[in-house]
């Protein structure tokens, strides 16, 4: 029935990759919903591939097997021919002289007798025996050709039985056409072509799922994952990073590992303690993935007696050159206020960092009201973060 032609169109493999594919959009609805989010989109497109690889499987193996079935055809033009030389038959009867003898069979019921020329002419299209030259060297020429797949070939029903066994035996190696209508076969063929079509856009659009997912995850503190150099305009554009943060001492990283992400990410830091041993613990450098190479940056200690610079401090930390560290509180509250003035500069000129620069405030003795107020107004516009840690 139609149900059973509907279930040729395809192999096992071809109905497994679209009930796969079907499954990549059902994964991005509930890696939209569901929270915290994990590696939802991720198997998307892994599911997407798989889908791709059955498709493939399908469209090689079974799918390009098809071939047209010609049985009907040839049945009907056989009906055809037989209808003809019975109406031929009959319309000669009454013309054609009515002898009989004793050796005639059944079907010897055309005489010759009564036939002139063209009568015979007529009627030898239908015998074999006395066909004309022309037919019997065409038909000569079809044994000889390698390949005739014409309806006449196949009417043909004289042609040797050996010659046939023997490419049996050649073909035995090949896999077995399937065999359907003309019409069937160009409905799976174009099925085919759409399955496998959809799939390659689904991973398309799934690969394109995954770096905007990236993207809007990393300011999300519980969500980010795999920190790149990726300009932080980029991330802000999607998700906006808060201008004050807070990283309590449950956080998913201790401090050494939130510094080591923020220079994988390309970020640079102003890290401010009040832990001398802490501040000592820090390496000289850390490294980040940058283009085109991989390149360490720089950890500056600043202490209350070296003298470093203030303007010096925030002009490589604008420009993502060095971080740096501060284990005394009173330099960090000076290093601040001037930082603020700088940053109220920088804003008035619509200037704008390329990595955020995060300014890390780990002391007892709380920031003051003004310039955690400061940071919310000069933070958004000029990619400066204050991140408190508490705890």
């Amino acid at each position: 029935g139609g149900c059973h032609m509907i279930s040729n169109y395809f192999s096992i493999a071809g109905y497994l990759s679209i009930v796969l594919w079907l499954l990549v959009p059902i994964l991005w609805v509930v890696h939209a919903i569901r929270r915290p989010r994990r590696w939802l989109c991720h198997v998307a497109v892994i599911v997407g591939l798989a889908a791709l690889l059955f498709a493939t499987i399908n469209s090689k193996t079974y799918v390009n097997r098809i071939q047209v079935d010609r049985s009907e055809e040839i049945a009907a033009a056989q009906a055809r021919q037989a209808a003809a030389r019975k109406a031929a038959e009959q319309s000669r009867a009454g013309e054609v002289a009515q002898v009989r003898f004793a050796e005639d069979g059944a079907s010897d019921f055309l005489d010759e007798g009564g036939m002139d020329d063209a009568d015979k002419k007529y009627m030898a299209t239908f015998d074999e025996s006395v066909a004309p030259d022309w037919k019997k060297e065409k038909k000569a020429r079809s044994q000889t050709s390698t390949e005739d797949d014409s309806l006449e070939a196949m009417l043909d029903t004289s042609r040797e039985k050996e010659e046939g066994m023997a490419t049996e035996a050649v073909e035995g190696s090949v896999a077995e056409p399937i065999m359907m209508p003309e019409k069937q076969m160009m409905l799976a063929n174009r099925l085919d072509g759409y399955n496998l079509k959809l799939i390659r856009w689904l991973i398309l659009i799934g690969l394109g799922v995954v770096v905007v997912d990236y993207l809007k995850r990393v300011n999300c503190y519980n969500d980010a994952y795999f920190p790149l150099p990726l300009p932080s305009r980029w991330a802000n554009s999607l998700t906006p990073a808060e201008t004050v943060q807070t990283w309590l001492s449950t956080s998913r990283r201790t401090i050494q590992e939130e510094l080591a992400w923020l220079a994988q990410r390309g970020d640079t830091f102003l890290y401010v303690t009040d832990d001398e041993a802490a501040a000592a613990q820090l390496p000289e450098q850390l490294w980040r993935l940058s283009r085109p190479e991989r390149m360490p940056m720089d950890i500056i200690h600043v202490t209350a007696d070296n003298a470093v610079d203030d303007d010096f401090v925030f002009e490589t930390l604008w420009y993502g050159r060095s971080s740096f560290v501060v284990d005394s509180a009173a330099r960090a509250e000076s290093l601040l206020a001037r930082m603020m003035e700088l940053l109220g500069e920088r804003k008035a000129s619509r200037a704008q960092v390329r990595q955020n620069v995060n300014v890390i405030w780990d002391l007892e003795t709380p920031l003051a009201e003004e310039t955690v107020q400061a940071f919310e107004r000069l933070g958004q516009s000029t990619g400066v973060v204050l991140v408190i840690q508490a705890g």
